[in-house]
């Protein structure tokens, strides 16, 4: 029969096995699917239990529309579940205003922003038919005023780091948005800071200047905006099409080619001893390259026809083989990913890793650090449409050795719109808030800048002290200037 658990059962192996997709939008159930999979037993089975479909995928009608979480957003799920310390993927903003702020107008402007970008208001299930994103109705922002002007100087320094110290490391709940916290404080007659927590599930480097950048247009303009933005759910039903299973068995091979083989295990110099398991405790450090040396980059990567990435790895790879004595380095570089040009505006967790593997060393010097490293980069990226994170237990079926602490090193040069808000009448500082916590050995990340790049790394403190990492950090930015032969004062 193809009523009954056994039906339902029987429709839902269909379904992987097939790579048939299902999405809502109100009532109305959707599928794509390979061509010849919606057979009439499909057909049959999804007619019987048409009902019981829309149940799951809504949440008995909860969800104005629903669809299948995107490949980042189903590892980004079982990251938070599994983490010892879900904040550790909460993304705050501390944003300092100085002007006449109209807190109604902001708040309008944030319950429209929220109406725009669904990511902001969907919530995250794990189904029988897989992990779900669901999009639920908008409800108004609420953003009452904390007023510390009557406190001592004292008394608001300690207020507001308690606010932002809360904020940080206040985990959210995936099943339940919004997936977007404001507070709003006023410490001065003329001063607010606006404290805008976002979990990564939900948001990007890329689309959070997105965010950003609307929000100022919707204070501006107190209305919808023109421009429909893309939808988070389109972008994973098209991402479900290619990323099938011949698609990573492909991805695996290509990867298995290239690191089967390699020692991937970077034998850093650690101030303890590590951890079976990671605690999640960590710090930040931020730390700058010049602009004198982050303008020899530029020269020296338009010279050799590369880019500054490239030169960048090359600078890394080279001072973890000479902490590690290992002739070649395995990090994750971090690609915004929006080949698409219908993905530009959504808001949502797109961004992926690639891995890139690099010698440390060599008779072709430095110069063929950053050729190695061009070529690994340039090879990744036309190997991106596959995230690499589906691919660790297919690589291990192939025989490749990922180490037991992987990932060890991630690094990201920033290729973002800027991360600005711009309100009428008022200025607007915007600071990222790294709260106490470590994904990896460490994250580096550089953000070019007036001043050359502005650099922060995240650091596992169950393995380093805060001066060995400072260490690491001047040789880095001292051995670049070496090679790009940049005199430092």
């Amino acid at each position: 029969m193809s009523g009954g658990e056994d039906g339902w059962a029987r429709l839902v192996k269909l379904l992987d096995e097939r790579e048939i997709v299902l999405r809502t939008t109100g009532e109305r159930l959707n599928y794509l699917a390979p061509t010849g999979a919606m057979d009439e037993e499909v057909t049959g089975l999804v007619r019987a239990h048409r009902e019981r479909l829309l149940t799951t995928l809504t949440g008995a009608g909860a969800a104005l529309a629903a669809a299948p979480a995107g490949a980042q957003q189903r590892r980004m799920h079982g990251s938070h579940a599994h983490s010892a310390d879900p904040a550790v993927w909460n993304i705050t903003q501390r944003i300092t205003l100085r002007g006449p702020l109209e807190p109604e107008r902001l708040t309008g402007a944030l319950t429209a922003l929220t109406e725009r970008h669904e990511s902001l208001r969907t919530r995250f299930l794990d189904t029988d038919l897989g992990v779900l994103q669901q999009v639920l109705a908008n409800t108004p922002v609420e953003l009452p005023v904390e007023d510390l002007r009557g406190l001592t100087p004292a008394g608001r320094a300690a207020a507001l780091a308690e606010a932002t110290d809360a904020e940080i490391r206040r985990p959210f709940d995936l099943a339940a948005p919004p997936l977007l916290r404001t507070r709003l404080l006023r410490p001065a007659e003329r001063e607010w800071v606006l404290l805008l927590t976002v979990h990564h599930i939900a948001i990007d480097g890329w689309s959070l200047a997105t965010v950003l950048d609307d929000l100022g247009a919707l204070y501006r303009t107190g209305g919808p905006l023109p421009e429909e933005p893309g939808r988070m759910t389109d972008h994973a039903c098209w991402e479900r099409t290619v990323v099938n299973r011949a698609a990573i068995t492909a991805a695996a091979d290509h990867w298995a080619g290239v690191l089967r083989g390699a020692e991937l295990s970077v034998d850093l110099p650690t101030d303890r001893p590590r951890p079976e398991q990671r605690s999640g405790h960590g710090e930040t450090l931020g730390f700058r390259i010049p602009a004198a040396v982050a303008e020899a980059v530029g020269r020296y990567s338009a010279a050799r026809s590369t880019t500054a990435s490239a030169v960048l790895v090359a600078a890394l790879a080279r001072l973890f083989g000479s902490l590690s004595g290992a002739p070649q380095i395995l990090l994750l570089l971090s690609n915004a990913n929006r080949t698409r040009a219908a993905d530009e505006k959504v808001v949502g967790l797109i961004t992926s890793s690639m891995p890139i593997l690099v010698p440390t060393g060599g008779d072709g010097g430095f110069a063929g650090l950053v050729d190695h490293a061009a070529e690994a980069i340039a090879s990744a990226i036309d190997h991106t449409v596959t995230p690499f994170g589906l691919l660790l237990e297919p690589l291990r079926e192939r025989g490749v050795h990922l180490p037991s602490s992987f990932p060890q090193i991630l690094f990201a040069v920033q290729s973002t719109p800027p991360i600005v808000l711009d309100l009428p009448g008022l200025t607007a500082e915007v600071e990222d808030l790294p709260g106490p916590s470590a994904r990896a050995d460490c994250a580096l990340n550089v953000t070019p800048d007036a001043d050359g790049y502005a650099g922060l790394v995240e650091y596992d403190t169950d393995l380093f002290d805060r001066s060995t990492m400072l260490s690491w950090l001047d040789a880095l930015v001292a051995g670049l200037a070496e090679q790009l032969e940049v005199p430092l004062g």
